[in-house]
């Protein structure tokens, strides 16, 4: 899976979600979105990201609180 497609995904995701006040449940919300439609290789490859540092960087900062809370792919 290509790193930049997910990333820019996962932030476009953050953008629109990330406009609710509430930040703790913008990040639930974001969360439980990657888990319920986003396919296992693409929450793998998030992950693979989140590992990186270089790639993390591009990471917003409510993907990377988020990414704590996604499920494992199995």
């Amino acid at each position: 899976m290509n790193n930049d497609y997910v990333i820019r995904m996962a932030n476009q995701i953050a953008d629109a979600l990330g406009i609710n006040p509430d930040r703790d449940q913008a990040i639930h919300d974001l969360a439980d979105h990657l888990n319920r439609f986003w396919e296992p290789r693409m929450r793998a490859s998030l992950l693979a990201v989140a590992g990186s540092v270089d790639a993390a960087a591009r990471l917003s900062p409510l993907v990377r609180e988020a990414i704590a809370r996604l499920r494992p792919p199995p």
